[in-house]
């Protein structure tokens, strides 16, 4: 009975001890903007492993104020999407708008076969960033349009379907957030 009461009494004193215990930052930023890439939080060191034809989008936040509670030593921080986390995005929030694009995407199983058109421009590299700018405060529409009907509109594609974007210009386009 003493060796299982000392036992539940080590336990209950270990636990206790253990969820006190402090995490020191291994990530300190030492002047330095916070850096994250699809919102994971990484270092200097690990942003030299993305090309830059694979980043999307760049945005940079100005005041520290917002990132204290992550980093004392923050002077900012800067947020980058790269191209397949904005594809994610955009096709999740296109499939939220119209039934008809999920349905064609789960048929297709992928966009290769989609000729994305933003406000009447033909979008043909590294519009990923432009795509996943697009939200509820300056979506319009979304028409998906067959071949024919897109290159008479549009001109030659190697693509069998269209789909065509209306949105207003985000507001903040030169990415450096306050």
């Amino acid at each position: 009975m003493k060796h299982l009461i000392f036992t539940i009494l080590f336990l209950l004193i270990y636990s206790i001890s253990y969820g006190q215990t402090t995490v020191k930052e291994s990530k300190a930023s030492n002047g330095v903007p916070i850096m994250f890439v699809d919102s994971v939080r990484i270092s200097q060191a690990d942003l030299q492993k993305y090309k830059s034809d694979d980043i999307a989008t760049v945005t940079v936040y100005k005041d520290s104020t917002k990132f204290k509670h992550l980093d004392s030593n923050a002077i900012g921080a800067i947020y980058i999407e790269t191209n397949q986390f904005s594809r994610k995005r955009f096709l999740n929030y296109f499939k939220s708008k119209s039934s008809e694009f999920k349905n064609l995407l789960a048929s297709k199983q992928s966009d290769d076969s989609f000729q994305y058109v933003l406000n009447g421009e033909v979008l043909s590299k590294n519009y990923e960033g432009k795509l996943s700018a697009i939200d509820d405060k300056n979506f319009k529409s979304i028409t998906i349009i067959r071949k024919n009907e897109f290159v008479k509109k549009y001109g030659e594609t190697d693509k069998a379907l269209g789909i065509v974007i209306v949105s207003d210009v985000p507001e903040n386009t030169s990415a450096v957030k306050k």
